[in-house]
């Protein structure tokens, strides 16, 4: 029940690789080389998925079908999103 993410990676002007997530527009991060860059990935997609649950904001499905790279999110964080998307889905909310 791992949820994954796809990452979108480009080199930048500085000799690092920059990583975005399409479904995630505010995730936005850099690493030495693509494994790296992927590892940054990890963590900016689970500070965005925390934000937008603090917030009260929707959280995107992963598409069903990835194309390209995707990371796997660890599995708490995966089973989190899963549950807080769930219960907005049928009308729950903490307040």
């Amino acid at each position: 029940m791992t949820l994954r993410y796809p990452v979108k990676l480009e080199a930048d002007d500085n000799g690092t690789v920059l990583a975005t997530c399409p479904s995630l527009p505010e995730v936005t991060t850099f690493g030495e080389d693509d494994a790296d860059a992927l590892a940054h990935a990890v963590s900016a997609i689970e500070e965005a998925l925390a934000a937008r649950i603090a917030d009260g904001e929707n959280i995107p499905p992963p598409p069903e079908r990835l194309r390209g790279r995707s990371v796997a999110l660890p599995l708490m964080t995966s089973l989190k999103a899963s549950l807080y998307r769930a219960l907005r889905e049928s009308g729950i909310t903490p307040r």
